[in-house]
């Protein structure tokens, strides 16, 4: 029950930090914080909502290893985030800043089943939202849209530039080969959201991903295991 009452205190100071677009109007996103959730003691979690309905189960080693993975690329950037695991059908990963300016990093359940146990591909998603944080795009873009008097932050004017996402593979990559992971991972978690874009999802939106990105990480991963 500690687990549930956290989570929606959580969700307060969150639901203006994350895009609304990505959910129903008015509706809070419902988060847990990944590092209680490791912490808990049963070998499954049952994620509740405030009428303490299960909204989504998760093994608790999920949990563990996913901060684990989380814990290591911290100490590899250097950075001070911490992790939710945040509602969501279409495979997503956010990474911004909360109301306090505190950095925050999401990734909601369609993302974790997408990436299944494949921890490189998980570790390659975290480094790579991590990387906007450490180079500032997301606070770049949120003062250049409030210099233009855009005081409506979605996630369509959000989106970061092409140039941003190079800068994030890159540096999330790195992160990922110093906190002891394969850098294939960064290719094999583009080649899964790619194959859903193709099938409609909805990630390449605002996260698009490519033939040619996966060819550049594919060459990045290569001359980095080096």
């Amino acid at each position: 029950m500690k687990i549930l009452i956290h989570t929606l205190l959580v969700a307060c100071s969150l639901a203006g930090a994350f895009p609304n677009a990505a959910f129903a109007a008015g509706q809070t996103p419902r988060v847990w914080l990944v590092r209680e959730l490791a912490k808990a003691p049963q070998d499954t979690l049952p994620l509740r909502d405030e009428r303490d309905r299960v909204v989504k189960t998760i093994p608790s080693s999920q949990a563990v290893y996913l901060y684990a993975v989380f814990t290591g690329l911290l100490e590899a950037s250097e950075l001070e985030a911490e992790l939710y695991l945040i509602e969501g059908k279409d495979p997503n990963a956010m990474a911004t800043l909360g109301q306090n300016g505190e950095n925050i990093i999401a990734v909601n359940f369609a993302m974790l089943d997408l990436m299944g146990d494949d921890l490189h591909a998980l570790a390659a998603v975290i480094g790579h939202e991590m990387a906007h944080l450490k180079l500032n795009h997301y606070q770049d873009k949120v003062d250049a849209l409030q210099r233009n008097q855009d005081s409506m932050i979605t996630a369509a004017n959000t989106k970061y530039s092409r140039d941003n996402e190079r800068e994030a593979d890159y540096l999330g990559m790195i992160w990922a080969i110093e906190a002891g992971y394969d850098p294939e991972g960064a290719v094999r978690a583009q080649e899964a959201l790619y194959k859903l874009a193709r099938r409609g999802g909805m990630f390449v939106g605002s996260h698009p991903s490519s033939i040619e990105r996966i060819t550049v990480l594919k060459s990045l991963a290569r001359r980095l295991k080096k």
